[in-house]
């Protein structure tokens, strides 16, 4: 590269223990080292303090966003929907947060990756809904993590995904299929406007979303390529191309 200072991407963070006298803001490793390793740009930790954010300011201060998974869901406050045992664990004030960068980074023109709850963040985002459940729906198979507490098992291959021609992922991976990993349960309802289906598992599971209409780079995706990215080729083909959009919106505005 031949500017010494790397592109700024906002890591989203979550909030741990809300209720309690020390509540904490954490992002974990695995996603930090993704950007850093794989995308080659700097990752920095946008915490979850909503309003007390400014975030057109922090916004037009970044080159990129990349939306986390988490052990939480959105809230269905979110998308019309009942609060219900089988949606939680939430945190409101990630909603606050990830919620309005979302919005700015599409109006400032900010390249987007969306990962797992953050994939689902984007839907929601944009009016789309949710399935609190998605095994409880006829015909869908279990999307949860096998649980094993081994790494290795938890975020390896799970089942393939098709590739839609016309999206983002197949213009970064050039395949019509690939393998993923699964650890979700919740899962795409109602897409949320100006979004597309880039992939879907063989039960119909949206796997993977972009935005055609949207100039600068967006792409979501159910599952988590962050794990040992350079690793698996999917994955580190996805980490470059989001690397490669920041530098190019960052050559454009430096």
């Amino acid at each position: 590269m031949t500017n010494s200072v790397l592109p700024i991407v906002g890591v989203s963070a979550c909030l741990y223990k809300a209720d309690t006298p020390k509540p904490y803001h954490a992002v974990d490793d695995k996603y930090l080292r993704a950007v850093a390793v794989s995308s080659r740009i700097m990752p920095v930790i946008v915490p979850a303090l909503g309003d007390l954010l400014d975030i057109p300011k922090l916004v037009s201060r970044l080159d990129g966003i990349m939306l986390t998974g988490s052990a939480s869901n959105v809230h269905p406050d979110r998308y019309n929907t009942p609060p219900s045992p089988e949606a939680e664990p939430y945190d409101p004030m990630r909603d606050q947060t990830t919620f309005a960068l979302i919005k700015e980074a599409l109006k400032q023109e900010i390249p987007i990756l969306a990962i797992c709850r953050g994939f689902q963040e984007l839907n929601v985002a944009l009016g789309g809904s949710l399935y609190p459940q998605v095994s409880d729906i006829p015909g869908r198979m279990d999307h949860s993590s096998p649980d094993t507490k081994d790494m290795e098992i938890d975020y390896g291959p799970n089942h393939s995904i098709s590739i839609a021609e016309h999206g983002c992922l197949f213009n970064i991976l050039k395949s019509n299929e690939t393998k993923v990993n699964s650890l979700h349960y919740q899962a795409i309802n109602q897409l949320g406007e100006g979004l597309i289906a880039d992939a879907v598992a063989k039960d119909g599971t949206v796997e993977a979303i972009s935005m055609p209409e949207q100039q600068s780079f967006v792409l979501g995706v159910q599952w988590h390529p962050e794990y040992r990215a350079n690793d698996n080729n999917t994955s580190k083909a996805i980490f470059k191309a989001f690397g490669d959009a920041v530098r190019e919106r960052e050559r454009e505005f430096s």
